[in-house]
């Protein structure tokens, strides 16, 4: 089973300007990479045009708000340290179910499973992906690029109150990251899919403090 790129892609853009990250994020972006090794990591631009529906048309507020009380408790548990919240600790507290089996690997470095609530903002369900030193982050594949445009848009509006300061534009509308009060950093970013064609994914990352 291949996971979708999401993480690898955040976490090699926050790379770019984190030349004083700790051991232990390292070791969460080296993970990543080798988890979805294969896929080009570079995000591209796209002009955000397509035939999807408006922005506000369905930016459902209880979706938000449990998007965001995921995000805050998710932040709040990593900024406890991997020891204190292994990988079988994320994924009891954050899974809905089991996640995907990985044929082959005794112990994967990140694993996929439906979070629990199940979000869909804008109509788009997110999948969680958990890794082993630290990271979690919610996907949503198959979009176009102005509906992955619109999501990162509206998550930066609605997590903007989960930031201790605001936004840092790493690239714009492209990838975001901000700190939050615990300790921990959320990583937004869209990026095209692997694989050519015209579409998109949307990532929201949670990283341990590092």
């Amino acid at each position: 089973m291949s996971f979708p790129r999401s993480l690898a892609v955040a976490l090699v853009g926050l790379g770019m300007t984190a030349g004083c990250a700790s051991r232990q994020t390292q070791a969460a972006r080296a993970a990543w990479k080798q988890a979805v090794r294969g896929d080009d990591t570079t995000p591209a631009r796209g002009d955000g045009s397509g035939d999807d529906r408006k922005t506000g048309d369905t930016a459902d507020p209880n979706t938000w708000r449990d998007l965001t009380n995921f995000t805050n408790d998710t932040a709040d548990l990593l900024s406890l340290g991997v020891s204190t919240a292994p990988l079988a600790t994320l994924v009891a507290r954050l899974c809905a179910e089991p996640p995907e089996a990985s044929p082959g690997v005794l112990a994967p470095d990140a694993v996929r499973c439906p979070p629990k609530p199940t979000m869909e903002p804008i109509g788009h369900t997110l999948t969680l992906e958990v890794g082993r030193h630290g990271t979690v982050g919610l996907v949503a594949t198959e979009l176009s690029s102005k509906d992955s445009l619109d999501l990162l848009k509206l998550a930066r509006e609605n997590l903007a109150g989960s930031c201790a300061g605001d936004w840092t534009k790493i690239t714009e509308d492209l990838l975001y990251t901000c700190a939050v009060p615990s300790g921990s950093t959320v990583v937004l970013a869209r990026f095209l899919s692997a694989g050519g064609g015209e579409r998109w994914q949307f990532s929201l990352a949670v990283l341990g403090p590092g």
